[in-house]
């Protein structure tokens, strides 16, 4: 279930950016990066962080390389985000409130890191303005995406299997 998750969340992203108008100066309120949302939703269901770390390494290298054409800038700021996940989840225990804020904090945060990354290295830069309509924008179908996803996932993995992967 958590492979098909993340499949259909990466089949998602490529979906809303093929079919949506997007660009920097009309930014959809329909676009956020459905990968990182399961990749967020998910962490709990995993027992060993080996397994994740390395589920989450393929997911951010196939999101590069299928997405992003920066292939080793993503997986970077996928593994910081795995990190900040961890520790969030350490003290933080998930509900419909807490992984809302977790996922908005990590999709925030991916594209602030994202934006200076590129800055520094100067490969493509926009204004600070466009960044926080950018992320504006994404923070509701982020929420959206969670609640429905989370409330999904978490009833049938829970109904079904009633054990972590180990």
């Amino acid at each position: 279930m958590i492979i098909i998750y993340v499949i259909l969340s990466f089949i998602l992203d490529g979906f809303m950016s093929n079919y949506i108008n997007n660009s920097l100066t009309n930014y959809s309120y329909f676009n956020t990066i459905y990968s990182l949302i399961s990749l967020v939703i998910i962490y709990n269901y995993f027992e060993n962080d080996k397994k994740y770390l390395s589920f989450l390494l393929v997911t951010s290298v196939l999101f590069d390389i299928a997405y992003t054409n920066t292939f080793p800038v993503n997986t970077l700021i996928f593994l910081i985000i795995y990190f900040l996940i961890k520790k969030i989840n350490y003290y933080v225990p998930n509900n419909y409130l807490t992984i809302n804020i977790k996922t908005v904090l990590c999709i925030t945060i991916y594209h602030i890191l994202s934006y200076f990354i590129l800055l520094f290295i100067d490969t493509y830069n926009y204004p600070l303005k466009v960044l926080w309509i950018i992320i504006s924008r994404n923070i509701i179908m982020t929420i959206i995406y969670t609640t429905i996803s989370y409330l999904i996932f978490k009833n049938y993995y829970f109904k079904t299997y009633k054990k972590k992967i180990k």
